[in-house]
């Protein structure tokens, strides 16, 4: 591995090649700084990458921190191709109006395949897989982390962008992650998944070419297209349902059978259109996933920073209530991307200072958004909305009736 680094050569140890991981390690690239990234997992397609994910306006998001190879790749992980459509979120509301948000140049926006999104941000980027740190230790002159294969790494600094279960975490706040993370009240979700046939799959895209969520009497439900296959021929859709009331721990969601929670499920959607009810119907048991637990936290008092710095979930795990996640991943590695760059020939302390700083920030603006999430989940079980409609960081266009998408 690494051997240690001269002071005054900035050496970057990223921890996690996620969405955030890996933009902070494009612009390391694109200006020339030492780094190297570690990944537990085995490879890119080790366990589930999780659903589409919205990117608005990834001109400003991104902020030129890409190479612009990489930049200029990210439309390739359009969750839609090969169809020709823009990327389109839909709310159907109680009292039979519908908003929209469209991609547009005023309104621009993608939602990326997440596994051909992290493709993308990956390209010339020498990953180390099987790395899950297990310690890690500061001194006056380096980090070291050590990895569970007995391996070990030394830099000037070292990145936790390993996610919700960070391993980084729990050294910066000298606590386990049992003691900082909170199990959210409003995850009493069921979710499924299933493939339509492009006949199907063009019924869901006049609802909305990406995803949509509609209010029902007394839950939320939530569809979204992951992927398109390669010829057209068919879609893989997923949806969850969000209880309107908390519930017990003897509730069926969260103790039903896997047929008894489909049973439920397919139920409890019949108060909706038929047209909304497509992905639910055509679940199978096999596509029911089990009882998801969702996890944020309030980090409020985090200890100066020293050579270790903590982003994306790591310092803010959020909840997918405001789909925000990996929006806040990739702000913050653009931001640090950018401290490093302009710092990358200071001394030690007034890096650790601005470091400092940034991470304070960072965890403020997240907990920003955690707060929020939490109240779009309680009104969402009042069939309300917190402030105006919004979605992928835009106003929702509001109708008073809904139409079908036009598919050319």
């Amino acid at each position: 591995m690494t051997s240690a680094q001269e002071t005054n050569k900035l050496h970057v140890l990223v921890i996690g090649a996620g969405l955030g991981g890996l933009t902070l390690a494009q612009g390391l690239r694109k200006q020339g700084i030492s780094f190297e990234i570690f990944e537990r997992d085995a490879g890119a397609e080790a366990r589930g990458q999780g659903y589409a994910v919205g990117l608005h306006d990834p001109e400003k998001l991104f902020g030129g921190s890409l190479p612009d190879e990489v930049f200029s790749s990210l439309r390739s992980s359009c969750h839609l191709l090969p169809l020709q459509l823009p990327s389109c979120v839909a709310m159907f509301f109680p009292d039979g109006r519908a908003g929209y948000v469209t991609d547009s140049p005023e309104t621009p926006c993608l939602r990326a395949h997440r596994l051909r999104l992290r493709q993308a941000l990956a390209a010339n980027i020498d990953i180390q897989w099987r790395k899950k740190a297990q310690r890690i230790e500061e001194s006056e002159d380096k980090v070291t982390v050590w990895f569970e294969d007995g391996t070990h790494a030394e830099g000037t600094v070292l990145v936790g962008a390993d996610g919700t279960f960070s391993a980084v975490r729990p050294h910066v706040l000298q606590k386990p992650n049992s003691e900082v993370l909170q199990i959210s009240t409003y995850s009493t979700i069921t979710m499924g998944e299933c493939r339509l046939d492009r006949a199907e799959m063009e019924s869901q895209l006049q609802l909305a070419y990406s995803c949509f969520i509609a209010f029902g009497p007394d839950f939320v439900l939530f569809s979204g297209l992951n992927r398109v296959s390669d010829d057209g021929s068919y879609g893989d859709y997923y949806w969850m349902t969000v209880e309107s009331q908390e519930v017990g721990c003897d509730h069926w969601v969260k103790t039903g059978t896997v047929e008894e929670r489909l049973r439920k499920s397919k139920e409890r959607v019949q108060a909706l259109d038929s047209k909304l009810r497509v992905a639910v119907e055509k679940t199978e048991v096999e596509g029911v996933k089990k009882v998801t637990t969702w996890y944020d936290a309030l980090i409020e008092d985090i200890p100066p920073v020293n050579r270790v710095i903590l982003i994306g979930d790591a310092a803010h795990p959020m909840t997918p209530s405001r789909g925000e996640g990996a929006i806040y991943a990739i702000r913050d590695a653009v931001g640090l991307s950018k401290l490093l760059t302009e710092n990358k020939h200071q001394p030690m302390e007034p890096l650790r200072q601005k470091m400092d700083e940034y991470q304070r920030t960072l965890v403020s603006e997240g907990n920003k958004s955690i707060f929020l999430a939490r109240q779009v989940m309680a009104k969402a079980r009042q069939r309300e909305t917190v402030g105006k409609p919004m979605a992928w960081g835009y106003e929702l266009k509001i109708v008073d009736e809904p139409t079908p998408l036009p598919l050319q």
